[in-house]
């Protein structure tokens, strides 16, 4: 089983993806047309995100000189003065603030794992899980604005079936690369039955029920039909957290890119 330094591990992941992907995410609607307060939104959710993987560092006793500490109070830093400073428009220095957030906090989604692939499947993992909260979050503000064009939203859902195919892909691969895992007399893991399950609930929530769930959502947004798409884009969000978070779980205990 996961001990605590995986468990602290695993949601300081978590809370450095949904900051990294709604601040990368962000221009796909643009400011102009949703208003400063759509980036106030997304900045403050990725401060509170920010504040939580503090505690849990200082929780951890890490270092104050450590880079992970030094990214992720250069990226508060940013996002602190992009809610304070931020207007309608994205002036020069907003789109320099943008730039620091993003390759700050992309370094520390790296920093978990650098190895090439692991690196790859981290960044995968905090690319679906972002795509789709940014997508809810952005339905949300369809109520703020109801003659915004539904055209954000069919980006988003484009971006989140390419993520996706990759992801499985991945998944794919590595699941036929470790059969033994998987194999009755296994003694991997956490043993052939729970192994199983892991997987299971991986595939079903994190792909399957996902890939379903936004066809679905692509011919509401299509028909402009925005509240149901966004009440499916809730149901996306807490689907995916179990997916990422049972994928993110077998990583870092096991060392497998599922």
């Amino acid at each position: 089983m996961a001990n605590v330094t995986n468990i602290k591990g695993i949601a300081e992941f978590f809370l450095i993806s949904v900051a990294w992907t709604l601040t990368l995410f962000s221009p796909i609607a643009s400011s102009k047309l949703t208003g400063n307060g759509f980036i106030k939104l997304l900045t403050n959710v990725s401060i509170g995100s920010l504040v939580l993987a503090m505690v849990i560092s200082f929780l951890s006793q890490e270092s104050l000189w450590s880079l992970p500490l030094v990214l992720k109070l250069t990226s508060l830093s940013a996002l602190v003065a992009t809610t304070l400073f931020h207007r309608d428009e994205k002036s020069a220095f907003m789109w320099i603030l943008y730039g620091v957030i993003v390759l700050s906090l992309g370094l520390h989604i790296v920093d978990f794992s650098p190895e090439l692939f692991n690196a790859s499947f981290l960044i995968s993992s905090a690319l679906l899980l972002g795509i789709i909260l940014y997508s809810m979050l952005l339905g949300h503000w369809y109520l703020v604005v109801p003659k915004l064009s539904e055209f954000p939203l069919k980006v988003a859902a484009i971006i989140l079936w390419i993520i996706l195919g990759l992801k499985i892909s991945f998944s794919l691969w590595a699941t036929y690369n470790h059969l033994d895992f998987f194999d009755q007399q296994t003694n991997l893991g956490a043993g052939y039955a729970f192994n199983w399950l892991l997987l299971s609930m991986r595939m079903s929530f994190g792909y399957i029920v996902i890939l379903g769930m936004s066809l679905f959502n692509w011919k509401l947004v299509s028909m402009r039909s925005i509240q149901s798409s966004t009440g499916i884009l809730y149901a996306m969000t807490f689907f995916i957290f179990i997916g990422e978070l049972v994928s993110t779980y077998i990583f870092f205990n096991f060392g497998l890119y599922i």
